[in-house]
């Protein structure tokens, strides 16, 4: 198997016994409406519609991915040299909340600097914002579209769900270029998020991720740029305050790829 193909069939099993797992506790749930207190009916209604609608979704792209793994394609070059000129020195990258599905990177004035959207067909669309609502977002798989600031495809994005976390890149063509893989720095216990482009790390992020602040650096040491989980830019805290996401402060403000973007986004995806 190639590397790919063995990540993916990894990721596969992973999806499939956690699925199974949260099903299980789904079925316990539904034993209780019977057996306790019809006054805790409501709360075993609630708890076991997550479990099972998150357990289902994992079931589902463990499948897909099961069947994945034996026919893809092993990663290739990134071809895409699509980039911002220019950014602002502080933007944010959030989400509506009622809009789980899609995400976006503003200026303080809420443009648009590009925005990635879960592929979803349109007759799905209700359901999705169901299990929005009635599962643990963050470890259901997702496959999202990346468009840049014109609105054009230039890759998809796909968060692999379960206990552990796991992103994939495709360009537009649809071969793979990209992945995520995580560590912890011996010396400080911060996390460390690797976007690995064929035998090297392009980007990374290091940070505390309970507090939820890192650094994003290049393959050779250099801050791009600071991302803060949950911090609201007080210039724009109407627009703001109800998107959870990522205040990005830029060190670097010209000619940003757009992998970066991309691995931003892939960040997001995960805490969403």
């Amino acid at each position: 198997m190639s590397l790919v193909q063995t990540m993916i069939y990894q990721d596969a099993r992973r999806q499939l016994w956690t699925g199974i797992l949260l099903s299980s506790i789904s079925i316990v749930f539904i034993l209780g409406m019977v057996t306790v207190n019809p006054s805790s009916f409501i709360i075993s209604v609630v708890y076991a519609a997550i479990f099972a609608i998150t357990g289902a979704g994992l079931l589902k792209g463990g499948y897909a991915d099961l069947q994945k793994s034996k026919t893809v394609s092993d990663f290739e070059p990134d071809p895409t040299q699509n980039s911002l000129e220019r950014v602002p020195a502080r933007m944010y990258m959030g989400q509506n909340k009622l809009k789980s599905f899609q995400a976006g990177l503003f200026d303080m004035d809420g443009k648009s600097y590009g925005e990635i959207q879960e592929n979803i067909e349109w007759k799905h669309k209700a359901l999705t914002m169901f299990t929005a609502v009635f599962s643990y977002d963050h470890f259901r798989p997702a496959i999202f579209t990346f468009k840049n600031q014109a609105g054009e495809p230039l890759y998809q994005i796909e968060k692999k769900g379960g206990f552990k976390w796991r992103g994939y890149i495709q360009h537009k063509e649809g071969a793979y270029v990209a992945y995520t893989k995580q560590t912890k720095n011996k010396t400080t216990g911060q996390r460390i998020t690797r976007y690995i482009e064929g035998d090297q790390c392009r980007w990374s992020a290091e940070g505390d991720d309970f507090i939820g602040h890192f650094k994003i650096r290049d393959h050779e040491g250099k801050v791009w740029a600071v991302i803060k989980r949950g911090a609201i830019p007080r210039e724009a805290a109407e627009r703001f305050e109800k998107m959870p996401g990522y205040l990005v402060e830029w060190n670097i403000r010209d000619n940003i790829p757009a992998s970066l973007l991309a691995f931003l986004f892939l960040l997001h995806s995960k805490e969403r």
